[in-house]
């Protein structure tokens, strides 16, 4: 089983000294106001699955609701941990870190979602044409439980690989790490998402497999505490407003998306309308998923963190900010 430390109360005065240190080092962003119209959002980097925030802040949709937005760019941990502390207000993480906070008695919830279908695809090694050639075989992966690493898991059990047996599996760490150790020959394949993959193709690995109908794996989305959802629910309300805007404006505006990802994402105009294109069909419409959806995604997050507690719904996701927004 995976163990996530910051569910354990012994180290709450860890988890608080971390905080500290975290958002003092951070980058933040604007300039001196009323406290109560800022609103502090974690991001691990800048990606596609961060771009509904960085939208509706570039085109100043958060303005026009009176929010301004300070990003805290911090690891993935850190940031859940921070997001506990109430040390931000909402953050970009909705998958197993978030899910495992919530299990471990952490009043979060996971209230807008961006994508609600994985990016990743395998990269592999030209002599790697099927899955039986893989026996034997390097693999690299993120860190243990992540997303990529269960889908990756599970890919390889359905085309008959036993990932414990079969093949080596090397935990490296970051999209950027793995692809340097792909090209490097240090591993065999790995699972990338753009723009990362798109190097690998151009290096000349091969695309497996791509991952993007295994269900229950998010990537992007609103994830936010309970002094944020319930003791600033106004603001709350006025900001998933602008994100999902934001959302909104990335799913139909092809050309200033790809502006803004050229500005974050250090990709040239060409990349970044490529990196576009491969993106857009994994991301919802607006903001939401089905009822249906939320069982699908819980078993595989359940399943992903190791534990066989079950979960109902609505102690993971409330949509009802999202939904006031749609239903306008």
């Amino acid at each position: 089983m995976i163990a996530y430390f910051f569910v354990n109360k012994y180290f709450a005065w860890v988890l608080g000294a971390l905080l500290l240190f975290s958002l003092c080092l951070s980058g933040t962003r604007g300039q001196a106001g009323d406290a109560t119209s800022v609103v502090k959002i974690h991001l691990p980097g800048y990606s596609t699955s961060s771009l509904p925030f960085l939208i509706a802040d570039e085109l100043g949709f958060y303005r026009e609701e009176g929010i301004r937005i300070e990003i805290v760019r911090i690891q993935t941990g850190s940031g859940i941990q921070a997001l506990v502390a109430n040390g931000v207000d909402v953050s970009q993480i909705v998958g197993p870190t978030t899910l495992a906070a919530i299990l471990g008695g952490a009043p979060l919830k996971v209230v807008t979602v961006f994508n609600d279908k994985p990016t990743f695809k395998l990269y592999v090694k030209k002599q790697f044409k099927r899955f039986p050639d893989l026996k034997g075989a390097r693999l690299g992966s993120s860190t243990p439980g992540s997303t990529n690493d269960r889908l990756l898991k599970i890919v390889l059990e359905k085309h008959g690989l036993d990932w414990r047996k079969d093949l080596s599996l090397i935990y490296i760490g970051l999209s950027d790490v793995m692809l340097k150790s792909l090209q490097s020959g240090a591993i065999d394949g790995t699972a990338l998402t753009p723009p990362s993959s798109f190097i690998a193709e151009d290096f000349g690995f091969y695309p497996l497999f791509s991952f993007i109908n295994e269900v229950g794996a998010l990537q992007g989305g609103v994830a936010t505490n309970s002094a944020f959802l319930n003791g600033r629910r106004e603001v709350a309300q006025r900001f998933i407003g602008a994100t999902v805007k934001g959302l909104k404006y990335f799913k139909s505006e092809r050309s200033g998306t790809a502006k803004v990802m050229t500005k974050y994402m250090n990709l040239n105009a060409d990349t970044a309308a490529r990196v576009y294109d491969e993106s857009v069909p994994s991301f919802v419409t607006d903001g939401t998923i089905s009822e249906d959806f939320q069982d699908r995604v819980l078993e595989f997050e359940l399943k992903t963190i190791g534990t066989d507690k079950k979960m109902s719904r609505d102690k993971v996701f409330d949509f009802s900010l999202t939904k006031n927004v749609t239903n306008r």
